[in-house]
């Protein structure tokens, strides 16, 4: 049962001798999370989304603020500005990885004070779940010889909880919300397997897409919200875990989807066009929709990742790793392009054009020559080669910003883990099947 937090506001009154004075509160309303009572945990990105509107032109101040459970205590604020009668929708996000924070219900507060001093708020109760009580599960994505896949839930310390066979034949998968997507391997459908049951619940398709397979490129989780992204042959397209329809954008011949990630709300979609060689850069606003620029890049890249949290003095929010050896910036909101330092190691790039990820917001994470390489934009001399033991059949960069890829050897598949504060990663599972084709962290 839930205790009730009643919040108490200080009540000040004040005269004035002006009549015209604005005695009227902004109007605040959340409507993200909609109800009492959501489920988040470390980890997790969480979406604030509220209307305010204040009655008078002269605007206000707004604050979204994360409560104690005691509905008092700030854990963490937002603070924003807005201009004019109304706002429309208003939307922040938090990155919900404070691991000093217990286990405990806590208090959504949206608060909003207009230039007269007049306060309006709104509040949410929320569970949340600390990262010591979040329980690691593993899902582990085999091929079958009769050209299913079979998906395996185990534990931290490697016993298996369950097995679940004669799935649609899959090559990537992603979590998000109770549900497994798994992409395709031939055609262009992403299936969503219930994590509890293993029972194939949906799907999502595109008679669009053609050409060589995989038609399914690239699947990630969302983040912004429960969900999915999928870059597949025809464009990109964000759904959520009933396969209900987000967001899409369709990609212009005879240009095709590389890749799609996000930095932030916005929407990233790297293209190629087969015929020519050439690639591009294509970007959205998943909250707005705005279009941003359409950026041409110089030659072939070999991977790319998000490096926002960079501070070489060279804007760039993505990188790029060029054919010729070089670790090139790109900022998204106006097309530039800068060309930043030589890229660690010698040889030819593995896993490409997915053997490469961006770690802590700062790092590029790639394979190159047998060696993983991890590369700081700034200074750009910083770096380290870690020899692998293995083939790299993938990577990809978790919501707290550590990077999981998965090495494949004679002996087995081992699951690894580089975190942006340890100088070299360490090894999660070891001992999986050979024919693994994919492995997550599911913490559920």
């Amino acid at each position: 049962m839930r205790t009730p937090i009643f919040i108490f506001l200080p009540l000040t009154l004040v005269i004035l001798s002006s009549c015209d004075r604005d005695k009227t509160a902004p109007d605040v309303s959340i409507t993200e999370p909609a109800y009492d009572g959501k489920d988040i945990q470390y980890g997790d990105v969480f979406i604030v989304q509220f209307e305010a509107t204040d009655d008078r032109e002269d605007g206000g101040l707004w604050r979204v603020e994360l409560r104690a459970g005691d509905g008092a205590t700030v854990k963490t604020a937002q603070v924003g500005l807005w201009e004019g009668t109304t706002t429309g929708s208003l939307v922040t996000g938090f990155s919900l990885n404070a691991e000093s924070w217990p286990s405990d219900n806590m208090t959504l507060a949206v608060l909003a004070d207009d230039a007269a001093g007049n306060r309006a708020a709104d509040f949410r109760v929320f569970n949340y779940t600390a990262a010591a009580d979040v329980p690691e599960t593993f899902a582990i994505l085999s091929a079958a010889e009769d050209g299913s896949s079979s998906l395996q839930q185990v534990t931290a310390d490697g016993e298996s909880i369950g097995t679940w066979t004669e799935l649609p034949d899959a090559h990537k998968m992603a979590y998000s919300d109770g549900v497994i997507a798994l992409a395709d391997a031939s055609e262009a459908t992403v299936h969503f397997v219930d994590w509890s049951t293993g029972e194939v619940v949906g799907a999502w398709e595109d008679n669009t897409s053609s050409g060589s397979a995989p038609l399914i490129r690239n699947l990630r989780s969302l983040g912004l919200q429960a969900g999915f992204v999928i870059a597949h042959a025809g464009g990109v397209v964000a759904i959520d875990p009933s396969s209900a329809l987000l967001f899409e954008r369709f990609s212009e011949a005879p240009w095709t989807p590389i890749d799609v990630q996000f930095d932030g709300s916005n929407c990233i979609v790297w293209e190629e066009n087969a015929a020519t060689g050439s690639q591009r850069l294509r970007s959205w606003d998943f909250i707005t929709g705005a279009t941003g620029p359409i950026i041409g890049l110089a030659g072939e890249a070999a991977g790319w990742g998000i490096v926002s949290d960079q501070d070489s003095g060279t804007e760039g929010n993505v990188f790029f790793l060029s054919e010729t050896g070089l670790l090139t910036l790109c900022q998204t909101s106006d097309g530039s392009m800068n060309d930043m330092c030589s890229l660690l190691g010698e040889g030819a790039y593995e896993a490409s054009p997915h053997g490469a990820t961006g770690l802590g917001g700062q790092h590029a994470l790639f394979s190159r020559g047998g060696f993983l390489c991890r590369q700081a934009v700034s200074p750009v001399t910083s770096g380290a080669l870690w020899p692998q033991t293995g083939e790299l059949l993938g990577m990809r960069t978790s919501t707290n910003g550590s990077v999981q890829f998965i090495l494949s050897s004679a002996t087995g598949a081992e699951f690894w883990e580089w975190t942006e504060a340890e100088e070299a990663p360490m090894s999660i599972l070891s001992g999986l099947p050979l024919n693994t084709m994919d492995v997550l962290l599911v913490n559920e």
